[in-house]
Order: structure tokens, then C-alpha cells, then sequence
């Protein structure tokens, strides 16, 4: 780089849903240190022109707690099927079949008590734990509610491949975790060119995705027949 070239640009989509910038990588990773910038904070880089979550940005993995970066600039290890075997989506597919998933995505480390995307944000990838927990919440009131906790074997944020809606709760992991992280688009692309091994995904994300209606649909018709009753 040129000694007289400008530093790169940012601009920052807030939670408070307005749009900070431009800034310089610096004043960056100061807010995030100030916790104003979280890992599925949105940023838009003025040099190339696409947002991406802060958790993507280069310049901003190490302060995130983000442990899986190349060091060295040598190539990131293969991810071995039998780690990807842990996954309950993808426990009938052949190691060929796991080997292309495992090239689709990342493995990513990340400690304890760190946001990993935000009720109302666009979704960006498919999350699978390998180890660890992730509590997924809504906020009521300033009050939290719980909603789920996913272990090992477990997937989130899948509902958006389908509707490709925005999260529906926030995700935060309650221990050391290891994700397998899938870009959206990428994965979308995947079951499309290669739909012998997307069908079989889909399909198992999609039982699991049932029971958790029919599940809160056995709710529902208890607690309006409680209501019913006490009239």
C-alpha cells in the first residue's frame, strides 16, 4: 500500500438501527472492546462494497475470541468426517459426502458467554455444535426468556434456509463452544448442485424443525383449553 493511500472505510449498522460511519479499522476495533460492536454486528467496507458481520472481518477475529484463524498463512486442516459425524443432520451420509460439507464451511472456537447473532438481524450461515452449549433467548421486557439450548450434535439458525427471514432469537454460547459454520449462501448453493446429499440435510433439519412445532402447538391447545375451563 501506498504511505500516502487512505486507510480502509467502515460503516457500522448499530442495534439501535442506525448507520455509524465511515470509520477507520481502529476506531473499529476500539468499539468493539467498548462491546458497541458485537460478532453479528453488520459492517459495510466502503472498498468493496458488501456488508458482512464483524465476526468475518479480518481485523476483528482476534478481539472476538475467534480461535480458529490460519496462522502463517498456511492452509486451514481438512475437517476430518468423523468430527462432522457428531452431527446429528448429517448422520447418514457416506465420509465422501461428509467431505464435501466439511469444504463448505469453517470450524470456528469461541469462549464462553459470546453473542453469536441477534433476534432481527439478517441471518448470514447455519451454526452445528460440535462441543459445547448455545442458549438461545428472546428478550421480553428487558426480561429473558428461554427458548432453546443446543448441545453437541445440534444445529440453529437453519430456519432462515427455508424462509430466509432474519433470526427469529439471539444465540450465546454458555461454555466454550466449537461450531461448524456454514455460509447461507453457500450452503443454499450446495443442495441445489448437489441435492442427493441436500435432501437428506433438509430432510432431518425439517424433522427437527416438526417436532419443535408440534411441539409448541401441543402448548398452545393446553393453554387455551386452561383458558377455556376457567371461564
Amino acid at each position: 500500500m501506498s504511505p500516502h493511500a487512505a486507510p480502509k472505510q467502515y460503516r457500522v449498522w448499530a442495534m439501535d438501527d442506525v448507520v455509524y460511519g465511515p470509520v477507520t479499522p481502529d476506531v473499529l476495533r476500539d468499539w468493539v472492546r467498548d462491546e458497541r460492536i458485537l460478532p453479528e454486528t453488520w459492517i459495510f467496507c466502503e472498498a468493496t462494497r458488501r456488508w458482512n458481520a464483524a465476526r468475518e472481518i479480518a481485523e476483528l477475529r482476534v478481539l472476538f475470541g475467534l480461535e480458529d484463524q490460519v496462522q502463517g498463512g498456511e492452509e486451514p486442516p481438512a475437517i476430518r468426517p468423523a468430527v462432522l459425524r457428531r452431527i446429528r443432520a448429517f448422520g447418514e451420509l457416506s465420509d465422501d459426502d461428509l467431505s464435501a460439507i466439511g469444504r463448505l464451511g469453517e470450524l470456528v472456537q469461541i469462549g464462553a458467554f459470546q453473542t453469536l447473532m441477534r433476534a432481527g438481524t439478517p441471518a448470514d450461515a447455519v451454526y452445528f455444535v460440535i462441543e459445547g452449549q448455545v442458549r438461545q433467548r428472546i428478550m421480553v421486557r428487558g426480561r429473558e426468556i428461554l427458548i432453546a439450548v443446543k448441545e453437541s450434535g445440534t444445529a440453529f439458525g437453519y430456519i432462515s434456509l427455508f424462509d430466509g427471514g432474519n433470526h427469529i432469537t439471539d444465540a450465546i454460547t454458555d461454555s466454550p463452544t466449537i461450531l461448524f459454520r456454514i455460509p447461507l449462501g453457500r450452503f443454499h448453493h450446495f443442495c441445489k448442485t448437489r441435492s442427493e446429499i441436500g435432501v437428506n440435510i433438509l430432510l432431518s433439519l425439517g424433522r427437527t424443525l416438526a417436532t419443535r412445532v408440534r411441539s409448541d402447538d401441543r402448548h398452545l391447545c393446553e393453554l387455551v383449553a386452561l383458558n377455556q375451563s376457567g371461564r
